[in-house]
């Protein structure tokens, strides 16, 4: 990670600083007086103040305030930055979006901080649920996966490894299910392919193949109906809800059991 720091800059140095990070799909931090125009779906302007303005390396810029965890003003990724600098009103930022067109200025008539520089994240993020509640649930609402599946085993063993859900569908046939928690890739789908040829070879028999996840990789998508495979989209907040009504009749249960001790 390579960051710049520079302390109150001249609005006429930043103007290059800002070009050249944008222009290399950097990180920009700005802390300092602007106002804020937009036009799109509504129109809006925010009168000067002193605030921390963000534009992030895949375009989107965000406006924040002192107070408040959210932004006054921000806009998604954005198709086109541009940066000038004019004597009279000061160093000056269009963020312009196609879809839906929208035009986003920010007026800097001051810089006290400006930081630029590359993050890598190739930490995973990971919503709700882990891998095992997600496939607690699955298992006691194989509907959300389809309807009609009878889950007959979990972590049925084949081959070298282990199937997370093994059921029959509403005709009977055998389905083999792999669970991701995350965005599935290519080797999820080769990995599911791997466990349907293992079930095929041992059992003389064909099952169905269902890749489970709450996202797919395109190049995941593409291997899955190359190797006429199935895939499935789950949502987490979803299972989430299930989990924690469970966890809430849970304490109730404890609670009334607690309760009927005491008397």
């Amino acid at each position: 990670m390579t960051i710049s720091i520079y302390e109150k800059p001249v609005l006429s140095d930043a103007v290059s600083i800002i070009k050249s990070a944008l222009a290399s799909r950097n990180l920009v931090i700005i802390i300092g007086e602007c106002r804020v125009d937009y036009e799109g779906r509504a129109a809006s302007r925010l009168e000067p103040g002193e605030r921390v303005i963000i534009i992030k390396q895949d375009g989107a810029v965000l406006v924040h305030g002192p107070t408040g965890y959210s932004p006054i003003n921000w806009q998604p990724s954005t198709s086109v930055i541009e940066t000038i600098y004019r004597e009279d009103t000061g160093l000056i930022i269009h963020a312009i979006r196609d879809k839906p067109r929208e035009y986003l200025t920010i007026s800097l008539y001051r810089i006290d901080l400006l930081i630029t520089g590359k993050l890598v994240d190739p930490g995973l993020f990971t919503m709700y649920v882990d891998e095992n509640e997600m496939r607690s649930v699955l298992i006691s609402n194989p509907s959300m996966i389809e309807e009609g599946l009878v889950v007959r085993e979990v972590e049925k063993p084949i081959g070298d490894g282990f199937i997370d859900i093994y059921a029959v569908d509403k005709n009977g046939r055998p389905v083999i299910i792999e669970l991701k928690r995350i965005t599935a890739t290519k080797e999820a789908a080769l990995q599911l392919y791997k466990y349907v040829e293992s079930y095929t070879r041992e059992y003389r028999e064909r099952p169905r193949g269902i890749l489970v996840a709450p996202a797919f990789a395109p190049t995941c998508i593409e291997t899955l109906l190359k190797l006429g495979l199935e895939y499935k989209h789950v949502d987490l907040k979803k299972i989430w809800e299930l989990i924690k009504k469970e966890r809430e009749r849970e304490k109730t249960s404890l609670f009334k059991y607690l309760k009927s001790e005491r008397e």
